[in-house]
């Protein structure tokens, strides 16, 4: 299981070979051939959490980092999480690939494996808070023009294309008759159509007016926004970098990250008139991620927040986080607490209510904050709702200086081809970038540096099918794969090995 978690390792990001994902799954797919369902279990346990150590190498010490624990401790959590939010998931795919590919050859087989393997994606992206860090459809983000299918089926329509060709090598490897040519030929069909719509999509020219903007990136500390003796620090960096980049660029919005601002931004007029000031100097709107408290004393209730400030100063809309990070912005198991940063000043984080995009000068501009830009159902929501721009407001210094940042922007980027839209994302200490509705990242900040990104994007909204219809792909999948495995069954039984 070695070979097939370093080339699972190779075909994601940071490293990111495309090719490699052609055959990342195969060394996979053949040992589970005529195991019975307990050895199955097992081996996709091990591949599982094995493939996604091979990713999330660098969790360990982010761990330990951001919860101020030895090293130990990060490797034991990374370990647990592995296993439950990985290997659990793969564990159930191997058992059901073994079985239903004891009953299938050919095309067939190799169709429902893909179909199996875009089920158990979609599990373990919403089960358990959900996990999608990563999913397999990753792998094409790299190509431009097979990437473009995303706007069609999600992320999981890619994950298919890749499982589908993966299968096929497979039933090439070890087919027999012309059951295994079909396969491969099928595969085959499914990589140009894809490739020729994206091609396609890619010579579609998407009409708008661009308009400039500013994302500042202040390089906030991991920690500092909940510091004591922090309580207001940087706002004097973010002004004086939002002031000078204003001078050169004349922005219509600045865009600051999440955690930007360390005080209760609609309590503290003091500050609010320092960004008021700003604000009538440049011409310019604000949107920033910082805290909103709603109550006083014990009742008193926090929300990870992105603001909307007018031209005036004036806070004219407000977005409130809806997915929050499990053991970081609030505990399931309260038993752990001990997991909570020393110098935490809020307990707790309560998760937003649905709201409505907030109306700029840019028009109807929706936010997402930090991981939420991972799950495409949110994301979707958001821009269906008649978004005509995506913020991304993140505050990555807590990953760490290992690929995590490279991982989350290689995320956000598939949610530009989803929606068809330009996504502007501003982080703590990188990666900033601005994206466009292709899924290209056309201007992007140096990691751990202060600095400002300037730019112009085209608000616009675009009618994909992805956004009209959602995950439909991926539970048709899991639909398929229920009549499927039914269907086998009323057939024949399990061959035991």
């Amino acid at each position: 299981m070695s070979l097939a978690a370093g080339l699972h390792a190779l075909a994601l990001p940071p490293w990111s070979w495309p090719p490699v994902a052609a055959v990342a799954l195969v060394p996979f797919l053949l040992a589970l051939r005529d195991l019975a369902p307990r050895r199955a279990a097992c081996l996709g346990l091990v591949f599982g959490a094995a493939a996604i150590w091979g990713v999330g190498y660098w969790v360990p010490g982010a761990l330990a980092h951001y919860y101020q624990q030895p090293m130990w401790f990060g490797v034991a959590f990374a370990f647990a999480a592995s296993i439950v939010f990985a290997g659990s998931y793969t564990a159930g795919f191997a058992v059901c690939a073994a079985w239903i590919g004891a009953r299938t050859t050919g095309a067939a087989r190799a169709v429902a494996i893909a179909v199996l393997w875009v089920a158990w994606e979609l599990a373990r992206a919403r089960l358990l808070t959900g996990d999608p860090w990563l999913l397999l459809g990753y792998a094409l983000g790299p190509s431009p023009a097979l990437r473009q299918a995303a706007d069609l089926g999600g992320v999981y329509l890619l994950s298919f294309v890749v499982a589908l060709v993966n299968a096929a090598v497979a039933e090439a490897l070890t087919g027999v008759g012309r059951g295994r040519f079909v396969a491969v030929g099928v595969a085959f069909v499914a990589l140009v159509a894809a490739w020729t719509y994206g091609a396609r999509r890619l010579a579609t020219a998407l009409p708008g007016e661009a308009v400039p903007l500013v994302v500042v990136q202040g390089n906030n500390p991991v920690g500092t926004q909940w510091n004591e003796e922090d309580y207001g620090a940087g706002l004097e960096r973010y002004v004086a970098l939002s002031r000078a980049a204003a001078g050169t660029s004349r922005p219509a919005l600045l865009v600051w990250p999440e955690s930007a601002v360390t005080f209760f931004l609609a309590e503290d007029r003091s500050y609010r008139a320092t960004i008021g000031r700003l604000l009538r100097e440049t011409g310019a709107e604000l949107v920033v991620g910082g805290p909103f408290r709603a109550g006083e004393g014990r009742a008193a209730r926090y929300f990870n927040a992105a603001f909307y400030l007018t031209a005036n100063g004036d806070i004219a809309g407000r977005y409130d986080k809806a997915h929050l990070l499990p053991f970081a912005e609030y505990f399931p198991l309260r038993t752990i607490e001990f997991l909570r940063r020393r110098f935490e000043r809020v307990r707790y984080f309560t998760a937003g209510e649905r709201q409505a995009p907030v109306v700029t000068s840019l028009g109807p501009v929706a936010s997402v904050i930090c991981f939420e830009a991972i799950f495409p159902e949110i994301v979707r929501a958001r821009m269906a709702e008649g978004a005509r721009l995506l913020l991304n407001l993140s505050n990555d210094a807590w990953l760490g200086e290992g690929a995590g940042r490279e991982q989350h922007l290689a995320m956000v980027a598939l949610r530009a081809v989803e929606n068809r839209t330009w996504v502007v994302r501003a982080t703590t200490t990188g990666v900033s970038a601005l994206i466009d509705p292709f899924g290209r990242v056309v201007a992007r900040a140096d990691t751990d540096v202060a600095t400002t990104l300037a730019g112009s994007v085209v608000p616009l909204a675009v009618d994909t099918v992805y956004e009209r219809l959602g995950d439909a792909f991926a539970y048709g999948c899991v639909a398929l794969a229920i009549v499927g495995a039914a269907a086998c069954a009323i057939r024949r039984s399990w061959p035991r090995r």
